[in-house]
């Protein structure tokens, strides 16, 4: 039995299976009102991953859709192989579940890659976007030919984790298809912004205030992708989550949903 929201009255979510062409992928709807979408992080894993305070709190808002991305979690398919695949996947899964568009699409992490690149081919599914401590777009300061090897290095060793098996061996191996193209998928994102750039729609870009110790050129490259990001709304802004890590959805969720609040507020002007 389901409750108005959505959600099971035991607490579980209610996933489903949307055919998008060729394979199915995981779903789960909840909440009523205008469309948001979340898009998750570098797992790909979207559904429950954004915590179960922040989505209830969410639904309370919106028709609040997370899934997860192809050949990831209980999706079929195979990982995408660049940003623009896994963009597309999203937007064959919006009309593939007959949504009420345009939406706002929320993207964390990695998934503010996705988000973008989304936002850019397919403007017309756009009504706002939110991005929480998105990744940043570009090259990162420093060697490129060591930056390749680093995130190939962490990729295997994940890989090697998962391989003595586990809970989470299978969202290791996820995670490692998707940092072994991290480089490509920065300089991809950056690229279709350059070329293309987003929907002139209300945009906020929810930055972490807590941050782990970094080379300061690595920090002040993030910190200006991210007010780059904004930038390119006129309805842009940057919020910093002052008490947040990049979890900012298990840490201060509250300035996720003042930032989605400000950008339906926005569209509904």
């Amino acid at each position: 039995m389901a409750d108005d929201k959505g959600f099971k009255s035991n607490g579980a979510p209610t996933p489903i299976t949307v055919d998008v062409g060729g394979h199915a992928l995981c779903a789960r709807i909840v909440g009523e009102g205008p469309t948001v979408v979340l898009e998750s992080g570098g797992s790909g894993q979207g559904v429950g991953t954004w915590g179960r305070d922040l989505e209830r709190r969410l639904a309370e808002r919106a028709t609040v859709v997370t899934y997860d991305r192809a050949g990831v979690g209980r999706s079929g398919g195979t990982q995408a192989a660049t940003v623009t695949e896994a963009a597309d996947g999203l937007h064959r899964l919006v009309h593939a579940l007959g949504l009420e568009l345009p939406a706002v699409f929320l993207g964390w992490s990695y998934g503010g890659l996705v988000t973008q690149v989304h936002a850019a081919r397919h403007p017309e599914d756009v009504s706002g976007l939110v991005f929480v401590d998105p990744t940043a777009a570009g090259t990162p300061p420093g060697s490129g030919p060591v930056r390749r090897l680093s995130f190939g290095a962490v990729s295997r060793l994940l890989r090697l984790r998962a391989a003595f098996g586990g809970r989470n061996a299978q969202e290791l191996r996820e995670l490692a298809t998707i940092l072994a193209g991290m480089p490509q998928a920065m300089e991809e994102t950056a690229r279709v912004r350059r070329e293309v750039g987003l929907p002139p729609v209300p945009v906020r870009v929810v930055t972490a205030g807590r941050r782990p110790r970094m080379p300061r050129a690595h920090l002040e490259h993030l910190n200006a992708d991210h007010l780059a990001l904004a930038a390119q709304s006129p309805q842009g802004r940057v919020v910093v989550a002052e008490r947040a890590g990049h979890q900012i959805p298990y840490e201060q969720p509250e300035a996720v949903l003042q930032a989605l609040d400000e950008v339906l507020e926005a569209t509904r002007a």
